[in-house]
C-alpha cells in the first residue's frame, strides 16, 4: 500500500514538471494563426527557418507584411523585413497612418518600429504585444485547424 501511494505521488509531481520542461522550438509556432487585436482579426503565417529563426507573413486590411524573427525560450520576436534593393519597407507594407508604421512622435525622434512579441502559452495558443499608432496593444491568437473531410 505504501509503495503504491509513493508511486502515485511521484507520478503526480513528475507529470507537470515534464510538461514545463518541454523544449519549445520554432516548429511549435509553425502554421497559420488567427489573431484577435482590438476586435480585428489578423492572419499570421509562421514558417521555421534555420535554427531558432522564423519567417512570417502578417495579413491585415488587405496588406501582407513580411516579418523575420528569432525564438528565445517561449517567445518569438518579429520585425519587418526591409527591401534588399532600397533598404526600406516595400510600398505594400504600409502607408502613413497605418498601425504598423512608426508613430509620428517616434519618427520625429529618430525612433524605430518596435518588434512584435509572440509568446506560446501553456494551452497552445499565442499571446503578444505590438506597437500601433495609438501605443502598445496586447493580443491573443489561436492556430487555424484543418477542416475534417467527410
Amino acid at each position: 500500500m505504501l509503495k503504491t501511494l509513493t508511486l502515485v505521488a511521484a507520478l503526480a509531481f513528475a507529470a507537470p514538471a515534464s510538461a514545463q520542461d518541454k523544449k519549445i522550438t520554432t516548429a511549435d509556432f509553425a502554421g497559420t494563426w488567427n489573431i484577435e487585436v482590438m476586435s480585428h482579426q489578423i492572419a499570421m503565417v509562421i514558417e521555421p527557418a534555420e535554427g531558432n529563426k522564423v519567417t512570417a507573413t502578417m495579413m491585415m486590411m488587405g496588406r501582407d507584411t513580411l516579418l523575420k524573427g528569432e525564438l528565445v525560450d517561449r517567445t518569438l520576436t518579429l520585425v519587418g523585413v526591409k527591401s534588399e534593393v532600397t533598404g526600406t519597407m516595400p510600398p505594400e507594407h504600409g502607408t502613413p497612418g497605418h498601425d504598423h508604421d512608426v508613430p509620428p512622435a517616434a519618427a520625429a525622434s529618430g525612433g524605430t518600429p518596435k518588434p512584435i512579441i509572440v509568446t506560446l502559452q501553456e494551452d497552445g495558443t499565442i499571446a503578444g504585444e505590438m506597437m500601433t499608432t495609438g501605443g502598445p496593444v496586447k493580443w491573443t491568437g489561436e492556430k487555424l485547424r484543418a477542416k475534417k473531410k467527410g
